[in-house]
């Protein structure tokens, strides 16, 4: 009796995580279709952005469910940078390295509105990358 129920434990596991992991998709690609739905115009432009904060994060390693192999998390370089009043942020390790807070970069910034042109969200490119 003992032996069966733990034959049935790790199908019954397998098969909850995969439900989870199920659910979690489909909420995320609802949210996307919201989001995109909500997208009425979308404009790119190049800009001068001001450096207004730097953040690092050191990366760490992560052995997930006892894995051998462990998983390396990147490091993170957040910059916040300041643009007609209003904020933004981009993880590039180029910009925190080379540029100090209060400088200028040139960026792509392309900005995705609504009707009213209010900005729903943005994605912002290094044009110095190689």
């Amino acid at each position: 009796m003992n032996g069966s129920i733990n034959d049935l434990l790790w199908p019954i596991i397998v098969i909850l995580s995969i439900t989870y992991l199920l659910v979690i998709e489909i909420k995320k690609r609802i949210a996307i279709r919201r989001l995109k739905s909500k997208i009425k115009y979308t404009e790119t432009q190049i800009v001068d952005m001001q450096i207004i904060n730097k953040g690092f994060s050191k990366g760490l390693f992560s052995s997930i469910g006892g894995s051998m192999s462990p998983a390396k998390l990147p490091d993170t370089y957040i910059v916040e940078l300041k643009y007609e009043d209003s904020n933004y942020e981009i993880n590039d390790e180029e910009i925190y390295k080379f540029y100090e807070i209060g400088d200028f970069v040139k960026l792509k910034l392309v900005s995705n509105l609504d009707e009213s042109k209010n900005v729903i969200s943005y994605e912002l490119y290094n044009l110095n990358e190689n």
